[in-house]
Formats: C-alpha cells, structure tokens, sequence
C-alpha cells in the first residue's frame, strides 16, 4: 500500500513546479514515513524505487532526477548538496560463479553521506558506502569504496585526487 502512495504522490510531485514549493514536499514525504527535514530542498522529480528508509538533513539540497534505488536505508546529513542525476544504490546481489547466472543472492545494505559532502551530477554511489563530512565526488564519479572527510574524489572508480583541508 505505502508503494502505491509513494508513486501516486510522485506522479503529483510532476505536476508541481520543480524548484519550488520546498516546505510543501518534505511535508508530504515525511507523511509518507520518511525522515525529512524541514529545511531540506528537494526537486520534484526525484525517484523513489523500493521500500527504503530516507533520512535528509537540514538545509540539504537534492537535485533534478536524483535516483533512491533498493530496499536499504539512506541517511544523508546537513547541509549537503546533491546534484542532478545522482544514483544512489542500496541493493545488489553477490556474485554467482555458477553457469546459470552470475547475479546471484540479492542484498540490500546502506549509503551514508555525511553533512556539508558535495556530490557532482550524474554520479554514482554503491551500496555499503560511507561518505565522509565535507567531501566531494567529483562529477560522473562511481564510488565503490568508502570516501574519507574533507577529501575529493574523481572518476571511475572514484580515486582520492586530494585533501581539502
């Protein structure tokens, strides 16, 4: 039932302006069961798809067309900005080496970003990562290890470029 809310309410979301009414959004998704905050900046036309737990700190900004992919948890601190398309994945499988099918047992797991972190559009974030305070993902990067604070990483996979502190 809580997925066919979600959805009728994201098909309502397309019809509201995108970069406005910002107070209205959280208020609704935190009806919906989510942990937003008030202050938090969401465009409409994010996706939503599983049955996941959102927490979204105060003054973050979440971006065109940012993805929640899998059944996991999402905890995203204060002050972060999320650019567009951003995919954030918590669900995968573990690798199969039988010949039939090499996904194999799915899973699901969980991606921490940490407050004031900057993540560049059209990234990439896997599940089981953390990324560390004041970092920043550097734009089309896919992170698959987790990221230290006050650090930039870049590319695929997202290696360290330096510190920003």
């Amino acid at each position: 039932m809580k997925l066919i809310v979600i959805k009728l309410f994201f098909f309502f979301m397309l019809l509201l302006p995108h970069t406005r009414l910002y107070k209205f959004k959280s208020r609704f998704l935190r009806l919906l069961g989510f942990d937003i905050s008030p202050t938090a900046r969401i465009v409409s036309s994010i996706k939503i798809s599983g049955n996941c737990l959102i927490s979204i700190g105060q003054d973050t900004f979440i971006g065109h067309d940012v993805c929640f992919y899998g059944n996991g948890e999402f905890i995203i601190g204060d002050n972060v900005d999320i650019a567009p398309q951003v995919k954030l994945l918590t669900g995968s499988h573990k690798v199969d080496l039988l010949p039939k099918r090499a996904a194999g047992t799915g899973f699901n797991s969980y991606i921490q970003i940490g407050s004031g972190a900057w993540v560049g559009a059209g990234s990439i974030i896997l599940p089981g990562i953390t990324i560390g305070q004041n970092s920043i993902i550097a734009a089309g990067s896919v992170v698959n290890t987790d990221i230290e604070p006050f650090s930039l990483y870049a590319g695929n996979p997202a290696k360290f470029k330096k510190k920003l502190i």
